[in-house]
């Protein structure tokens, strides 16, 4: 019998009790200063300590994939712990290189019966929440390809809208795809950006606000749309990047308005906030994954 392994990259930012529960395997994502290269989640674990560090140093960090030795590493370890199936889920392809390095890694790796990558096309619990139906099923004894027939079941329900203090981060990083002409030349606002998931799964611009309090009430119409057009249960995820407060203000506020849908809180870890700033906070939505089992 198969006995299939889930194993993310840390930039879902999933809290190690969900990891543990489900026993999904990480990656962890390279944050780099100059020539010093620090691994998220156990050099920096997180977004304040990131924030703090770029203070501490004068200097603004960037980021790289996870090399291919580190998937294969990830990999031996499933193998040694008794599994002989793996899925490599990982942040979007229109962010990062990852996917098409764990995708090489999937198609060469001999040392298990199959190994397939995923590419989640969004990130934070946008690409967690697809790990955990993926290792829930796993664990329900469901084949590679019905998990995988699954994912792509929710990942064509999942929508995003996040918003940051600071633009100029994502356009440092080259990040921002689209959108750049609705912000650009303005002062003191709050850019809405969005993934298109259902696409190339890259960021772009598609609104703004003055204050965070606007920037929520911008986010909550395309939620509201997509409620309306679901008949499913939805399921999303309050997500802050060094803003705790602010995120339970917002996870309390869409409770009361939506009391249909199961919200959950999540944050933006290091390695995702070295694109987004500190402050950045988002809202993610999808088909309820437990939907999906």
């Amino acid at each position: 019998m198969s006995k299939i392994a889930v194993i993310i990259d840390s930039s879902s930012a999933m809290p190690v009790a969900i990891r543990n529960r489900y026993h999904i395997f990480q990656v962890n994502d390279p944050i780099i200063f100059g020539d010093e290269v620090y691994k998220e989640t156990v050099d920096i674990h997180i977004l304040g300590e990131l924030v703090k560090m770029m203070q501490e140093k004068k200097q603004l960090a960037s980021t790289s994939q996870p090399a291919p030795g580190d998937w294969e590493e990830a990999l031996n370890l499933a193998k040694a712990s008794g599994y002989n199936q793996a899925i490599l889920i990982t942040l979007s392809s229109g962010i990062s290189g990852t996917y098409q390095t764990a995708n090489a890694i999937a198609q060469s790796y001999d040392g298990m019966d199959e190994v397939r990558a995923w590419d989640s096309k969004i990130a934070v619990m946008g690409a967690g929440v697809q790990a955990i139906l993926a290792a829930a099923m796993a664990e329900k004894n469901r084949s590679l390809d019905e998990i995988i027939t699954s994912l792509e079941q929710l990942r064509s329900t999942i929508d995003v809208r996040f918003v940051v203090n600071d633009i100029s981060h994502l356009q440092r990083t080259g990040r921002l795809s689209r959108g750049q002409a609705l912000i650009g030349g303005l002062l003191n606002i709050k850019p809405i950006l969005s993934i298109d998931v259902q696409d190339e799964g890259k960021i772009g611009a598609v609104g703004k606000a003055r204050k965070m309090s606007g920037a929520l009430k911008e986010i909550k119409e395309p939620l509201r749309q997509s409620l309306a057009e679901a008949d499913y249960p939805v399921r999303a995820y309050v997500i802050d990047g060094n803003n705790t407060k602010l995120g339970d203000k917002w996870l309390k506020d869409l409770q009361s308005e939506y009391p249909t849908v199961k919200f959950e809180r999540g944050v933006i870890g290091a390695f995702i906030g070295v694109h987004t700033g500190d402050g950045a906070m988002g809202v993610i939505w999808a088909r309820d994954w437990e939907d999906l089992i």
